[in-house]
């Protein structure tokens, strides 16, 4: 009886776990969220982001949590011309991970700012992609007030390329999505392949090389093995 009794237990386990593995394949998606700064309270600085030493008081000047239709995401705006970045730092391996995405809204395009020249370098929306640490190789993803869309910048070779995604005023006040995939992003700048991984993505709005107001918004930062479907 004690023996027919686990055969039988034994192939119900079985038979359950048949049916399951259908379902928990479905749930299992092939994409992580980073940051929809929904623990994040409103006009905070965002949590469990960083600056560099000593600026934490400027960032904080810059940055701040806003809500919108029980929706909340990260406003940067720079009328002071501070220009100082803000880092979110995780675990990323780029060979499992390549694809990156989010939203974001320009507001206030600095006026005269082109990438293209340093005395001009500045961008309303602005996110990087360091692989190898604050010291590494930079890839900048922009919304330009002036370059075209489609453009990488050399700022410095075989170290720093900018990338201009959105460019002018047409969709400025516009949620825009966007999804690249930065290991073939940096083939193309650097011509080769990455041999250090990201330590996550920071966000620069500035208006100081031109003297002009910076503001954008930013919300829903994900990476995935494929693209996400918009």
């Amino acid at each position: 009886m004690k023996k027919i009794f686990l055969i039988t237990l034994s192939s119900l386990c079985f038979s359950a776990l048949l049916n399951a593995e259908p379902y928990i394949a479905n749930k299992i998606k092939p994409e992580r969220m980073i940051e929809d700064f929904s623990d994040s309270k409103n006009e905070d600085f965002p949590k469990d982001f960083r600056t560099y030493p000593f600026q934490h008081g400027k960032a904080e000047r810059v940055y701040h949590v806003k809500e919108e239709a029980g929706n909340k995401y990260l406003n940067g705006t720079d009328t002071e011309d501070i220009s100082v970045q803000t880092f979110k730092r995780f675990y990323w391996e780029t060979d499992k991970w390549p694809n990156f995405s989010w939203r974001w809204r320009a507001q206030i395009l600095p006026k005269g700012a082109s990438e293209k020249s340093w005395q001009t370098n500045d961008s309303a929306c602005g996110i990087y992609v360091v692989f190898g640490g604050y010291t590494g190789n930079v890839l900048k993803y922009v919304w330009s007030s002036t370059v075209p869309a489609g453009t990488i910048v050399e700022k410095e070779a075989g170290k720093f390329y900018i990338v201009v995604l959105q460019s002018g005023k047409k969709s400025v006040g516009e949620w825009k999505s966007e999804s690249v995939n930065v290991v073939e992003d940096y083939k193309k700048a650097f011509k080769a392949a990455p041999d250090r991984l990201p330590s996550g993505f920071g966000i620069l709005t500035d208006g100081n090389a031109v003297h002009a107001p910076a503001s954008c918004d930013y919300d829903d930062f994900m990476i995935s093995e494929s693209k996400p479907k918009n």
